[in-house]
């Protein structure tokens, strides 16, 4: 212990914070030595005390006095006549006359009537944290909560009370830490107050009940055990602790997952028992290992899980909780002395570091000189020596600690801590996420917490947050190990925020982590499946199935037959979307992963089309037959563009065409009717969402022409009346259902018929390259990626293709189903080099076109370049930058053959 005029000494060498503080009140340190710190103290709050002036009166009156309190509180600290529990008492006690003179002073200045000792009526300050079990730190923030009772705030506007509630409360703020001359009083943190970025820093009473009935979380619980009125209607104060926060914190009854996830405030701290990995300089007192926050942690853990059926262990003070819990035999005697003996060495540290230069630092210095007078300020001969005592209370306590609830699983990583609780990020947890390859580190962390918070939908209940924290430390090492975890983590982000429940979703991965795993190398990969699983979370039970990926044409068309077996139209419609939604997942999951190739993925996603189609048109017949009575004539329906030739992507429309042949005098209303059953059952939105867009411009007279067609007229249009762009989209097209093999059959010579239909009002040539032009101004591309609008792109080689088909039709003894077919008849009239060219560029344009359509959810918008790099792995090419300067040769090849064959007159064409 120092005498008095040594710790003034020694202040004036090692802190110059205290050098000024002597030099300002060189009085107050002839005081210290003649005069008790207590009666110092006494004389200097008496010295205040009178009514409380205007706000800035006030500011400069108690900017003065803290001042001097910390001069005499920190004399009394370094000679070591008071121990932390009198240095903390004494500065919190400050923070409360502050407080409520300030707060007095606000309210004066808003023209609300109130008293000195009750300055807004129903409105009351509640101190948390440390503040609240009066364990202030030197240069500690001071944590509060502004409540307010609406039915007893009376307003000087009763039109606005909330305006001047925020006004009183932003000038308590102001008159506490705005840095003037005098410099500051305490800087203020509200953040532990209800969803703090949702509600305004005064929170009406009834908001604070719903959030903590609903929301609030098990670290909250922790937080508010320190709870007191420090501050304004304490009456009211008191009463809001008593019904609304004791029966959050303090619960006679919880169940294990409730025990478990109190629990998880302890095991999300990274445990590495061994003291090999401390590096005393720098080190953090208050979060680092076996630092201040484990100590509290230790007590409150337990608090909360036993202080509802104990109540002498609701304690506010640290200490005092750990001698209730040894003397009611929860803890061993010897654990508890250690830890409170800890707890002051370590508190008395952290003060010997803030008041070098009232900064609020918890971190042993790094540099020499300072460590040396960190040294003299904790009251040791040397820096190597108090080093020693640090190291072996760091060990002492982290051994203590990890003994606590020592068979429960951890969450943390393996790679450190993963802590999610409070306002700040965890030092600890950013770490981790630095090492494990994260650059946003600070912003996972705070939308972590958020998600923990209950600030999203797939967190509102408590279930699911219990949860979420038991998965995050599998989620994190997860989306590290994709190689770009700040990516995946955005995805996975996308996917959890548009999520409407999440206990369903959180249940499976915690039990199947290989599914998690999976589903995030997807979530990277594609946009579209975030979105799936996001909307429809029940898709992802598909994972489950072992035979996932193995897709083919018989797998994807399982769940027709529960359509076809359906009892009505409704349930026909929802049932195939399920299955669709599902098989469409599976499909998009095979590609993803590489188990099938853009161009077999086209053909499962036409193969699994025409089973919709096969399901569907059955049932809206019999919805029609139901309502209006039999039908007996036939209904075929003919597919075209891209369903025809089976290149659907996701983003495809189904352009199709209802044929029909009634029997004599059979009512064409019914086959109108079928047509728009059928196109409803495609095209709507129902309770399981959309299944496919549907486009039936293509039919003889277009939109201006009845929906549903008869065999002869549709014979008729095409030999008297059909332009040439519809001999060119007839020229991919295709019968894919009909309602018995012979008027299939006959559809299918009525088709080829039509295809070979002899116009010679028409001319090919020119309509072709007049149409191409339109298009290209019309319907000019979205972007560079834009391959189907793009001049070189897609649509150029259909029109090469389709005219070639339409100059040599009478040649063909069947249509070509592909474009690529069509190339193949007729290898001359392009060149057997450029023609093999050309299919082989088709092919590309076409892979990449069906992995945009499932990486991108908007097809409007040029892919991101980490998109661009999954379709490049995707179309087998090493690299984005690769894949574009391909296409773009490709473009302008395909722009010369155009030139070529489409634009430049020829010999004999028509």
């Amino acid at each position: 212990m120092m005498s008095s005029q040594q710790a003034v000494d020694c202040a004036r060498n090692n802190s110059s914070y205290l050098k000024e503080s002597l030099n300002f009140w060189p009085t107050l340190s002839d005081r210290f030595l003649k005069e008790s710190p207590e009666q110092i103290l006494s004389s200097l709050f008496e010295s205040i005390s009178g009514s409380v002036g205007d706000l800035d009166t006030e500011m400069v009156s108690l900017r003065q006095l803290k001042r001097q309190c910390h001069l005499i509180i920190a004399l009394s600290d370094i000679s070591q006549c008071w121990s932390w529990v009198e240095v903390t008492e004494y500065l919190s006690q400050l923070a409360d006359i502050a407080m409520s003179r300030i707060l007095r002073a606000s309210a004066l200045a808003q023209n609300i009537d109130g008293t000195d000792e009750n300055p807004v009526p129903g409105l009351f300050v509640l101190a948390v944290g440390k503040y609240g079990a009066r364990e202030l730190n030197y240069s500690s923030d001071i944590d509060f909560n502004v409540f307010y009772d609406p039915e007893l705030v009376t307003m000087p506007n009763p039109a606005r009370p909330e305006r001047a509630l925020i006004k009183t409360i932003q000038g308590l703020i102001r008159g506490m830490e705005a840095i003037t001359t005098d410099g500051y009083i305490f800087r203020t943190d509200l953040r532990l107050r209800p969803d703090p970025r949702s509600n305004a820093i005064a929170v009406s009473t009834h908001t604070a009940e719903r959030y903590y009935e609903s929301l609030g979380q098990n670290w909250e619980r922790a937080a508010m055990i320190k709870a007191r009125c420090c501050a304004g209607d304490k009456a009211c104060g008191e009463e809001f602790i008593e019904q609304i926060l004791t029966p959050f914190i303090w619960r006679k009854n919880l169940d294990y997952a409730a025990i478990d996830d109190i629990m998880a405030i302890k095991r999300q701290i990274h445990q590495k028992i061994g003291d090999d990995g401390i590096r005393i300089a720098g080190h953090h007192l208050k979060l680092g290992t076996g630092g201040i926050r484990e100590i509290e942690f230790y007590a409150q853990v337990q608090q909360l899980i036993l202080g509802g059926r104990h109540p002498e262990l609701r304690e506010t003070r640290t200490v005092s909780a750990l001698d209730q819990l040894a003397q009611k035999g929860f803890v061993e005697p010897d654990e508890a002395e250690a830890m409170k003996g800890h707890y002051g060495f370590l508190r008395k540290l952290e003060h010997a570091a803030q008041m070098m230069a009232d900064e609020q630092t918890h971190k042993v210095p790094e540099d020499a000189v300072k460590q040396n007078q960190f040294a003299d300020l904790a009251g040791y001969e040397s820096f190597e020596t108090l080093s020693s005592v640090i190291r072996e209370t760091l060990f002492d306590v982290r051994q203590i600690y990890a003994a606590l609830f020592p068979n429960a699983e951890t969450l943390s990583s393996s790679a450190g801590n993963m802590v999610f609780t409070g306002v700040d990020p965890d030092p600890g947890t950013l770490a981790t996420f630095s090492e494990l390859g994260f650059r946003n580190g600070d912003q996972v962390w705070h939308d972590m917490a958020a998600w923990l918070g209950g600030r999203i939908n797939a967190t509102r209940s408590e279930r699911a947050r219990e949860l979420l924290t038991a998965l995050a430390p599998r989620l994190i090492d997860i989306l590290a190990s994709t190689g770009q975890p700040d990516r995946a983590f955005s995805a996975f982000s996308g996917f959890i925020t548009r999520l409407n429940s999440g206990v369903t979703v959180f249940s499976m991965f915690l039990q199947r982590t290989r599914h998690l795993d999976f589903f995030i190398s997807l979530l990277v990969r594609s946009d579209r499946m975030a979105n799936w699983a996001a909307t429809r979370p029940g898709i992802l039970d598909a994972l489950s199935d072992p035979d996932f990926l193995h897709v083919d044409e018989h797998s994807i068309l399982e769940g027709q037959d529960s359509v076809l077996a359906s009892d009505d139209f409704e349930s026909a419609i929802n049932l195939s979307r399920r299955w669709a939604r599902e098989q469409k997942f599976r499909i998009g999951a095979a590609l993803l992963s590489q188990q099938v190739s853009p161009k077999v993925a086209g053909q499962l996603y036409s193969k699994l089309a025409i089973g919709v189609i096969h399901a569907l048109v059955p049932a809206s017949i019999a919805e029609v037959e139901r309502r209006r009575g039999p039908i007996s004539g036939s209904v075929c329906i003919l597919a075209m563009g891209k369903l025809a030739s089976r290149d659907l992507s996701l983003n495809s429309d189904l352009d199709i065409m209802l044929l029909y042949q009634p029997i004599e005098g059979e009512d064409a209303g019914l086959f109108a009717k079928i047509t728009q059953r059928l196109v409803s059952a495609l095209s709507a939105v129902t309770e399981e969402g959309p299944l496919y867009d549907v486009d039936m411009a293509l039919r003889p007279s277009g939109r201006a022409g009845p929906v549903a067609v008869t065999f002869e007229s549709f014979r008729r249009y095409y030999e008297e009346k059909a332009w040439t762009w519809e001999f060119m989209a007839l020229s991919r097209s295709s019968v894919i259902y009909a309602t018995s093999p012979e008027a299939g059959r006959e559809l299918e010579r009525i088709h080829e018929q039509a295809l070979r239909s002899e116009r010679p009002d028409l001319s090919i040539s020119k309509d072709v390259g007049e149409m191409l032009n339109l298009l290209r101004k019309e319907k000019p591309p979205h972007h560079a990626w834009d391959l189907k609008n793009i001049v070189g792109g897609i649509r150029d080689i259909e029109f090469i293709a389709q005219k070639m088909f339409l100059l040599n039709r009478s040649n063909f003894s069947q249509t070509p189903k592909t474009i690529s077919e069509t190339f193949e008849a007729f290898p001359l009239e392009l060149g057997a080099k450029s023609t093999q060219k050309l299919i082989e560029i088709y092919d590309l344009y076409l892979a990449t076109v069906q992995c945009q359509a499932l990486v991108q959810a908007e097809s409007k918008e040029p892919p991101t370049h980490a998109n661009q790099q999954v379709l490049a792995e995707l179309t087998g090419f090493k690299t984005a930058e690769e894949l574009k300067r391909n296409l773009d040769k490709n473009f302008q090849f395909v722009q010369s053959l155009v030139e070529k064959y489409i634009f430049t007159p020829r010999k004999g064409s028509a």
